[in-house]
């Protein structure tokens, strides 16, 4: 009986662990949400240091655009200040891969922190996120751009 016990035992425990799954439900963290970007940053040593310390003021002016809205079908719409964009994302949970492909752009943009959002979109590498927070890295991995749930999004 101790022996069947202990064996019954272990048997849950594997099957337990076995189903332990570090990787997160990407979809389920950015989908159905407007990311409206906050900043730019890059690392210098262990400091994340702002590129752009005077955007807000381009920012608050321009209140509908600097953002992405990640859809569950693994597309994406975002807008910059003037140039509008969509495509197609893919996010690995487990290393945290992140990309995106932009298959549509209209428009043109002509201030400097607009035109860098666009190529930073082109040139995602990496996530991290939780609900309320995104940040997608860039330029192997040394600079990101932050977002912050601008709203919540009626359909996935």
């Amino acid at each position: 009986m101790k022996k069947y016990s202990l064996f019954l035992i272990i048997t849950l425990i594997v099957t337990l662990l076995s189903g332990c799954n570090n990787s997160e439900d990407v979809k389920q963290l950015i989908t159905g949400k407007t990311w409206r970007l906050s900043c730019y940053y890059y690392k210098n040593g262990n400091t994340a240091i702002d590129r752009y310390p005077n955007a807000n003021k381009i920012l608050m002016d321009n209140m509908d655009g600097f953002y992405l809205t990640f859809y569950e079908n693994n597309t994406f719409s975002g807008k910059g200040a003037k140039c509008s964009f969509s495509g197609t994302w893919r996010g690995d949970g487990k290393n945290n891969d992140f990309s995106m492909n932009i298959n549509q752009l209209s428009g043109a943009e002509s201030e400097t922190i607009a035109i860098d959002f666009i190529n930073a979109v082109k040139g995602v590498v990496s996530y991290k996120s939780d609900y309320n927070n995104l940040e997608l890295y860039y330029k192997y991995k040394n600079e990101y751009m932050s977002f912050y749930v601008k709203k919540q999004q009626s359909v996935k």
